[in-house]
């Protein structure tokens, strides 16, 4: 039998469950899932009908104390963490390329203000000097 892995959002359309009430569960242990690649995805069981709403139940389900991690889990994500280096160093790659063009752009930014306070400075003269020669030819009159 092929083990199904559904995402979040996939789980929680098909069976009709908030994404928070997955988180919960997952918290919690709950449910059975992995988390791949930055993505937690929960164990598809169609032949297995599923009680997503235990408020409507007359039994309450026995809850298990909630603990960090499972054995499976940590086993799991173990088993992961070679596989995200690559995932982290292109991140930290990409990272590095943005934090260079950012600094880029707001060195080009700061260059633009220095020329507009230049510009500013030479209208706020230009000014002076028209109101002075107005002045000038208004008393002439």
């Amino acid at each position: 039998m092929a083990m199904n892995w559904l995402p979040l959002t996939e789980y929680s359309s098909k069976y009709k469950v908030s994404i928070s009430t997955l988180r919960r569960r997952i918290k919690a242990e709950d449910i059975k899932f992995q988390f791949r690649d930055g993505r937690y995805l929960i164990f598809d069981q169609p032949d297995i009908e599923q009680q997503h709403r235990p408020s409507q139940t007359m039994s309450p389900s026995p809850k298990k104390p909630a603990t960090p991690f499972s054995g499976m889990a940590v086993t799991e994500m173990t088993l992961q963490k070679p596989k995200d280096e690559p995932i982290l160093t292109a991140a930290n790659r990409l990272l590095t390329e943005l934090k260079r063009a950012y600094a880029q752009i707001l060195q080009e930014k700061e260059e633009q203000i220095l020329n507009l306070k230049e510009e500013v400075s030479d209208l706020k003269t230009l000014v002076r000097v028209l109101e002075a020669e107005n002045l000038k030819l208004s008393q002439r009159k």
